[in-house]
């Protein structure tokens, strides 16, 4: 299945009664937690992690009160896809809304929250109005299959960066495995005069030694034989 991009229809001054009230009804109902979500939806844009429903309400507020207040999408993918591929929807979302902003020459001003609901994991976005040079958003079928095809080219893009990690993991595992056979060949098998004999040196009895290195000093001083036996 590929990624989908679906427009919700907008809130518009003049042809939606009070369209400001209902795009912050909008945006408590994406953030909201309700039982059907797996994870509790939180709020994010293309720079913060968090954002406060505050903040877009007063952005919202701000803004001419002409023409759009807000448009509303929603990113879908199957959750088999998700699951299988590892699919990270935050990242999903953002790189498919930076690819549409450069397409597109814009600076779009918007939020997202991510519901994974069980059998249907989805993204909600809400894109301001007015972009972040205080010009007017439009958004038309023509834009929401630049959407759809950003959208699916962006999670076959985040795949193959997912692979791309994997011999890089494999990578240092095996660096470890060599660093841990170093170690063993540096620490190998020191004679042992006193006894005869010879045995390997571990690193607890290479702690001993270090602790035993002052009453090593005290033996030198009396003209005793060093011992590690106290």
């Amino acid at each position: 299945m590929t990624a989908h991009v679906k427009s919700l229809g907008f809130y518009k001054h003049g042809a939606t009664s009070k369209p400001l009230s209902k795009a912050k009804a909008n945006i408590k109902y994406i953030s909201a937690d309700h039982e059907r979500h797996e994870n509790k939806p939180e709020l994010f844009s293309k720079d913060e992690d968090r954002v406060h429903r505050q903040d877009v309400y007063q952005k919202l507020q701000e803004q001419p009160e002409r023409g759009v207040v807000a448009h509303k999408l929603v990113l879908t993918v199957s959750e088999d896809e998700r699951n299988r591929l590892n699919l990270d929807m935050r990242e999903l979302v953002r790189d498919t809304m930076n690819r549409y902003e450069m397409r597109n020459g814009q600076n779009l001003d918007w939020v997202a929250a991510v519901h994974d609901d069980k059998g249907h994991p989805h993204a909600h976005i809400l894109i301001r109005g007015y972009d972040q040079d205080n010009k007017q958003v439009g958004i038309y079928p023509r834009h929401i299959k630049d959407f759809q095809e950003i959208a699916e080219q962006e999670k076959n893009r985040q795949v193959e960066r997912h692979r791309e990690r994997q011999p890089e993991r494999g990578h240092t595992r095996e660096k470890d495995r060599d660093v841990f056979r170093e170690m063993h060949q540096e620490l190998g098998e020191r004679y042992d005069g006193k006894h005869g004999q010879q045995r390997a040196q571990t690193p607890l009895m290479r702690g001993t030694e270090e602790q035993s290195r002052p009453l090593k000093r005290v033996d030198e001083r009396f003209g005793r034989e060093p011992s590690l036996e106290r």
